[in-house]
């Protein structure tokens, strides 16, 4: 029903008498106004004056959207004409009656009513449109997260991509992360700091170690520390950042990790805008589980299995790949090859158990000796093998003497007995040049082995490659 009702070229008579049987006032209508009339707005164009009516004013009437009825106060034929030509809603002819204007507002009414349905509709239709937009947006978002996550099996560049993605949704300016796992040793944890001050990411490890205890309900038995290189530098310690916590889940609902992101803005995140942050974290989350199980199923092939440390395969690649860097740079490379001495009647004496226990400790003692360029191995049965990159022969030689001490020294406790090994140790190093085989320096490693198993053992004895000052032999 219209709320109102304008008049434009009617005669003032006409004008009184549609106010009397309308019960409502009317005002003259101001064609330089149209635009701000209301959609509930019923406006009577007289047809005589109807070809007087600025062109402007005629193409706003003529768009649609305001009730216009036309006054037939001229011949018949004209205000058919004018009807016929679609610009008004109704007619109503002269002279005016009761039933003639109730028939009009049945008419205005339905029309009232067609037209609120009409635009409810179209509002509908438009929030669904909108909908679906932002859904379309969501979807290619976490698409392009997937996409770009699973595009790799490494760590860091799976974190990456995702936290260059997450910087579209909110500003994230640094971020860690903490990924474990349970195994028969207790639960191992992956910490993976953001890069700065190395005083700021030992309260990261611990503010990640608590929220590994509270996700994961338990305290990291072992662990291991990498850099995130995202982001700012570490700034500020953990308390006074604006952490998001994101816990990281397996398909099966096993939490496994945790993404924290040092960020600020999340609070004032819509509710679909959170729901695709976490729609994001789940997708990240499986890259992430396959990138770790990969991991350390390339651990595992690449790594003793007794041991825990580099195994034949993986000393062979990496003793290439050091090669070729020595040949390009002209550096010094050495090589130690261990072996422990009598290692057979340690089997024969205190058992094959007993055994594995001393090739245990002995590799845990290289990894706590070496340093972190240097490259241990287990090369077979007994023997282990050291990779030292940018080391002189004389400089291999001062570590293979503590090492030989240091497990001279090392008691080893099996079933209420105590023993002690030793260990033969040769020593190799040069400069190799362009077309030197990675075999070479193995080969000479070996011969000087041969030299101190042959010349009575727990010794260091070195090649005659290198041209350091070191002894050919030390022994104890």
């Amino acid at each position: 029903m219209p709320q109102s009702y304008w008049y434009l070229g009617l005669p003032q008579a006409i004008a009184q008498s549609l106010e009397v049987m309308l019960s409502a006032p009317m005002a003259a209508a101001d064609p330089s106004k149209f635009g701000d009339i209301r959609e509930d707005t019923a406006i009577f164009v007289a047809a005589s004056t109807w070809d007087s009516v600025p062109r402007n004013a005629r193409r706003v009437l003529e768009q649609g959207g305001l009730a216009c009825v036309l006054v037939a106060d001229t011949t018949a034929e004209h205000a058919l004409e004018l009807f016929a030509a679609g610009r008004f809603v109704a007619v109503v002819t002269l002279p005016l009656t009761a039933e003639k204007i109730s028939t009009l507002l049945e008419q205005l009414r339905e029309m009232f009513r067609i037209s609120e349905d009409m635009r409810n509709m179209a509002k509908e239709i438009t929030l669904e449109r909108e909908l679906l937009v932002r859904k379309n947006e969501e979807l290619a978002f976490l698409n392009g997260v997937l996409r770009n996550a699973s595009a790799t099996l490494e760590i860091h560049q799976v974190l990456s991509a995702y936290l260059h993605a997450v910087t579209t949704l909110v500003p994230v300016h640094q971020a860690a992360a903490v990924l474990w796992e349970s195994t028969g040793n207790g639960l191992e944890a992956d910490f993976l700091l953001p890069h700065g001050i190395p005083e700021l990411q030992e309260q990261w490890i611990n503010h990640l170690g608590r929220v590994m205890e509270r996700l994961g309900g338990g305290i990291a038995t072992a662990f291991r520390r990498e850099i995130l290189e995202w982001g700012e530098p570490l700034q500020h310690p953990p308390h006074k950042a604006e952490l998001f916590t994101q816990a990281l889940q397996t398909t099966q609902g096993g939490t496994f990790g945790a993404l924290v992101l040092c960020t600020q803005g999340v609070h004032t995140l819509g509710r679909d805008r959170l729901r695709t942050l976490h729609a994001a974290a789940n997708h990240v989350a499986l890259a992430l589980h396959n990138a770790l199980r990969f991991r350390r199923v390339k651990a595992m092939a690449d790594h003793d299995g007794l041991t825990h440390i580099a195994n034949r395969y993986a000393f062979d690649k990496r003793l290439r790949e050091e090669m070729k860097r020595h040949q390009r740079h002209a550096q010094e490379l050495s090589l130690l090859m261990l072996d422990l001495d009598f290692f057979k009647a340690v089997n024969d004496t205190y058992g094959h158990l007993a055994g594995d226990m001393v090739l245990t400790r002995v590799g845990q003692l290289l990894q706590r000796t070496l340093r972190e360029s240097d490259f241990p191995a287990r090369f077979g049965g007994e023997e282990f093998i050291v990779l030292l990159p940018q080391t002189s022969e004389e400089q291999a030689w001062v570590l293979a003497e503590r090492l030989r001490d240091l497990i001279a020294q090392e008691r080893f406790s099996f079933e209420g007995k105590t023993f002690r090994v030793t260990a033969s140790i040769g020593v190799a190093g040069m400069r190799p040049g362009a077309f030197t085989p990675p075999e070479a320096l193995v080969h000479e490693a070996d011969q000087a082995l041969y030299r101190a198993k042959t010349g009575g053992r727990n010794m260091v004895c070195v090649s005659s490659l290198g041209e350091a000052s070191a002894p050919v032999c030390a022994h104890s």
